[in-house]
């Protein structure tokens, strides 16, 4: 090959190898190419639910547009105004004239108005129920609550409950004129009809869920022990139509000094100890032996005297049960015992011992009560809550109901507190942001 050929062949090479590159580049647009790996998703946002400030803890204010500015600085997103008797926020009686006004105003703010806590009506033909809920759909409310019905236990409850779904079938019928939906608190006790959900739920399966509905209560449903508060939320499922947030903490008193109260440790011996004919236990002298029993009744050694024995005497006598022996009489005339270290029940090793419980009673229930708490320091799983919330689908109204004792008032609706505003929203505000920090940490696709 001459360097003319060599040069051409060059030249042609050059030429050609981009041409087949293009070529090649255009058949591969042509042709199918592997996917690209897809980008991540992003996380979905969590489902956002308002929490509500109960008007019944801000009665001491008067004004809608404060009990906004409470709100916003207790960081809610609504308020939910009481239609009661003063100190509630609406008058029943003045229902058309002063709810759209209050709801207005707090809107104003930028806040919601979806739900109001009513007077106690149970039935349609009760005094300003009409009007209360005609007016609550004109202002754009979507739920309301009214009172609650109670069992007579003295009669047959199958029966009661028929009466109540007649009751209910006429709210429900108001309820779909009006669009609105009727809420039913699940209150604690024996007489509370709906405390235990599955008594109302055949009830409430007779109507659209759209209209009728469980207005859950936290802290009263946490007392179904060992966490049945959960498999109730599941049966209820759609009817649970909204949420008011409480917490509730077991305390125990046991009445271990003599007028009861909260046993505080030991007390030192008290001799003698006296019971009285009504079961208190009080230092004393003994009573004197009633005629023909010598020794008396209150026993030191639970049966017979000091040195006596049942059935016999001893060496101060005393043969009947429980006498204490001494010649002078029994320990106490009530015959109930005393309180010494030869007594099983009382004895400790160091010579002290808690006073007998209410002058040898039993406390009621073992003394066990369960008060309202701040939120996040009682028995409610606040975590667990939201998470059972997103399971069910909730996305009704929720409200804050703070009713534990030390708000200055404010947990019993007064229209005056003793403490400074800035103590009492602050403790608000402190049952908000657990809540809030509760959703978080659940992490179950829901916020508040």
């Amino acid at each position: 090959m001459d360097r003319r050929q060599f040069l051409h062949g060059s030249l042609g090479a050059a030429l050609v190898v981009p041409l087949l590159g293009r070529g090649a580049s255009a058949q591969g647009r042509g042709a199918a190419r592997p996917a690209a790996p897809p980008s991540p998703a992003a996380p979905a946002l969590p489902r956002k639910l308002v929490l509500d400030v109960y008007s019944r803890s801000l009665q001491w204010i008067r004004s809608a547009d404060e009990v906004a500015e409470a709100a916003i600085e207790m960081s809610c997103g609504g308020v939910c105004p009481t239609v009661q008797a003063f100190p509630g926020h609406i008058d029943p009686a003045k229902v058309a004239q002063e709810l759209p006004e209050f709801v207005k105003r707090v809107r104003s703010h930028g806040l919601r108005v979806t739900q109001i806590k009513g007077p106690a009506i149970t039935d349609v033909a009760d005094p300003h129920a009409e009007a209360i809920i005609a007016t609550a759909a004109q202002s754009g409310i979507t739920h309301y609550s009214l009172g609650g019905f109670t069992y007579d236990l003295a009669k047959p409850l199958p029966r009661q409950l028929d009466a109540i779904k007649l009751r209910i079938d006429k709210f429900v019928r108001l309820n779909q004129k009006h669009r609105l939906t009727l809420v039913y608190d699940t209150l604690p006790g024996p007489t509370a009809v709906g405390g235990v959900v599955l008594d109302l739920l055949p009830v409430f399966r007779a109507f659209d869920p759209k209209y009728v509905g469980f207005h859950w209560d936290t802290g009263h449903m946490a007392m179904h022990g060992d966490g049945m508060w959960e498999t109730l939320m599941r049966h209820a499922g759609p009817y649970v139509a909204s949420i008011g947030w409480r917490d509730r903490g077991w305390v125990q008193d046991l009445g271990l000094k003599g007028e009861g109260g909260p046993y505080a440790g030991p007390y030192p011996r008290v001799e003698p100890l006296v019971t009285q004919p009504d079961g208190s236990a009080i230092p004393g002298t003994p009573g004197a032996a009633p005629a023909g029993r010598a020794g008396g009744a209150g026993g030191r050694g639970g049966r017979g005297g000091r040195g006596g024995r049942a059935g016999g005497g001893g060496e101060e006598g005393g043969a009947a049960p429980g006498g204490r022996g001494r010649a002078g009489g029994p320990a106490n005339s009530a015959g109930a015992g005393s309180i010494d270290d030869n007594n099983p029940l009382y004895r400790s090793l160091d010579g002290e011992m808690p006073k007998r419980p209410i002058g040898g009673k039993n406390a009621k229930g073992g003394g066990w009560t369960a008060p309202n708490v701040a939120m996040g320091t009682g028995v409610v799983h606040l975590p667990r809550v939201a998470t059972l919330l997103a399971e069910i689908g909730f996305n009704g109204p929720s409200e804050l109901q703070s009713e534990y004792a030390r708000l200055a008032g404010a947990e019993t609706g007064a229209d005056k507190i003793t403490m400074p505003r800035q103590y009492v929203i602050g403790r608000l505000k402190r049952d908000v942001l657990t809540i809030r920090k509760s959703f978080e940490m659940a992490n179950a696709g829901l916020s508040i």
